[in-house]
């Protein structure tokens, strides 16, 4: 690490807004709102229980999260603790869910909303989080453990090539100094009122949820539905001053365009968009139909600490045909944009330098070699971002240098969906890649199999292990594999033609024909 910082104490992460307003709403989900004294407390009651359980400092848990009140509590009492933060989507597939615990090896798992039902370790389930929150007993306090800069703050799973996830680490060292970095970007101030759509298994939570409550600020958990009425209706009743909103949500709130405008969010003072490439169109209303709030494009990967590049849009351009830049490095962060040949370029694979970069990925130290590498005394993380250095200095996303994607905000390494499919017997070759429909992109699958029923298995085995958000909604079949030159399969060729057939067809399924053409076979719904 770079040179060292004051730790944010984060078993005492609501310490400002306790001192200062302990008595005020600290966050809501619609159906529970605490305190900031309500939350504390909370935290501390279940850090009892985990502490009496044998958690010990270094320790991981792991958290079967839900977008919830709750949830922060949890996030806390595991750093009262002194432990390691590991939160886990519930609504993964069990099978999934049971081997990222069984690779975390946790002190406890905690459920939140749905019961787990762990087997050899110990357990807080949704009942006893439950009971905790309704108990009116003085809950314990000790001293909590000191923790150093290279200690583990929380661990982050991301999609890996390799067909697991990845988990990536963050240290205390990490979070303090993004914490101070990032808010000269945010402003949130103790009278900000964030809304918070990020599921707490993104990284995204730490930033609208944990960061402003650190600050004495109020942060309310959207966890409706995702329909642009309702979400503004949300943030007009709830005076929302900060909202951070993915491109996809974002595009929902403003359908219609004219819905959007001072009149309707008088409080609003920052928009913060990110994770994905966002219509210049859409950017453009909110800086023009909210002239006193901050627009703000943001970058980061799960690897340097959730947003490491902020870029302030302050005009509009409607004559701008590609994204809005990335911007500008955050305090401490450093970059370099690196050709084939590793010198520095004015386009080039964005690596990121500074105390933001993460530990390493949890066990595999033959990832963490790939992408970690020192130059002139400072570590960087290899993003796989290609970008291009504008001539005032921001930087220009231009796109990937391999199969990594972004889909409605989230994170997919379509190599991990590969490996998976050719794991399962039958499956002689797959092609998998993004495929642009009228309501948006999908991922496309097609597969390569003798056996008439290998789509459908292979359906099947990917519900078992793969996320919802990750898995395919359009599907081909052949039975004649198309090579490329050098012997692999011809993936490039092989989605052109599965993008060309699915420009006019509501079909989701696909048969490919011996002249390589395809032929609608049937429409699926996306829960088969």
């Amino acid at each position: 690490m770079t040179q060292q910082t004051s730790l944010f104490p984060l078993g005492d992460l609501l310490a400002y807004g306790l001192a200062q307003t302990p008595d005020r709403e600290a966050i809501s989900d619609g159906q529970v709102t605490l305190s900031f004294r309500q939350l504390d407390d909370l935290a501390w009651r279940i850090a009892a229980r985990l502490r009496a359980g044998g958690t010990r400092p270094g320790d991981r848990v792991a958290v079967v999260a839900a977008k919830s009140a709750l949830m922060p509590a949890v996030a806390i009492a595991i750093w009262k603790c002194g432990a390691v933060y590991v939160p886990l989507d519930q609504d993964a597939p069990a099978a999934r869910l049971d081997t990222l615990i069984a690779r975390v090896a946790p002190s406890h798992v905690i459920a939140l909303e749905r019961t787990y039902p762990a087997t050899g370790y110990p357990s807080l389930q949704p009942d006893d989080i439950d009971n905790l929150r309704r108990s009116t007993a003085l809950p314990p306090r000790w001293d909590i453990p000191a923790r150093a800069g290279d200690d583990l703050a929380y661990i982050i799973f991301t999609s890996g090539s390799t067909g697991t996830p990845k988990g990536v680490e963050i240290t205390h060292e990490n979070l303090s100094r993004y914490f101070v970095a990032h808010n000269e970007v945010l402003r949130f101030t103790p009278q900000s009122r964030v809304l918070s759509f990020a599921p707490f298994h993104f990284d995204v939570s730490i930033e609208d949820t944990l960061l402003p409550l650190s600050l004495g600020a109020f942060s309310y958990q959207y966890r409706g539905m995702y329909i642009g009425a309702v979400i503004r209706k949300v943030m007009s009743s709830q005076r929302i001053t900060h909202m951070i909103a993915v491109s996809t949500i974002l595009t929902l709130i403003s359908t219609p365009l004219a819905s959007i405008g001072s009149a309707s969010f008088p409080d609003l003072r920052m928009i913060m968009t990110g994770a994905e490439v966002c219509d210049p169109k859409i950017i453009n209303h909110w800086v023009e139909a909210l002239p006193d709030a901050r627009v703000i494009n943001a970058y980061g990967p799960t690897e340097a600490t959730i947003v490491c590049l902020c870029h302030h849009i302050t005009h509009s351009d409607h004559t701008r045909a590609e994204a809005f830049p990335i911007g500008r490095a955050l305090r401490d962060v450093t970059l370099l944009l690196l050709d084939e040949d590793g010198q520095e370029a004015a386009q080039g694979e964005l690596c990121i330098g500074g105390p933001l970069v993460m530990r390493g990925y949890f066990e595999r130290p033959d990832l963490t070699a790939e992408v970690i590498f020192e130059r002139d005394g400072t570590r960087y993380y290899r993003s796989g971002d290609i970008c291009r250095r504008l001539g005032d200095g921001t930087l220009q996303f231009i796109g990937r240098r391999d199969d990594e994607v972004k889909l409605k905000g989230k994170r997919i390494h379509l190599g991990e969906i590969r490996q998976l499919s050719l794991s399962l017997p039958g499956i002689e070759r797959v092609a998998v890649g993004l495929v642009a429909r009228a309501a948006g992109p999908e991922i496309g699958m097609i597969v390569f199999s003798n056996d008439p029923e290998a789509l459908s298995r292979l359906r099947s085995y990917l519900a078992l292990q793969l996320p919802a958000y990750m898995r395919p909604t359009l599907w081909a079949q052949g039975q004649d594999i198309t090579l490329s030159a050098s012997g692999k399969t011809d993936e490039k060729t092989l989605l052109a033609r599965l993008r060309s057939a699915a420009t006019h067809s509501q079909a989701t399924q696909f048969d490919i024909r011996p002249d390589g053409t395809f032929a609608e076979t049937g429409t699926l719904s996306h829960a088969q």
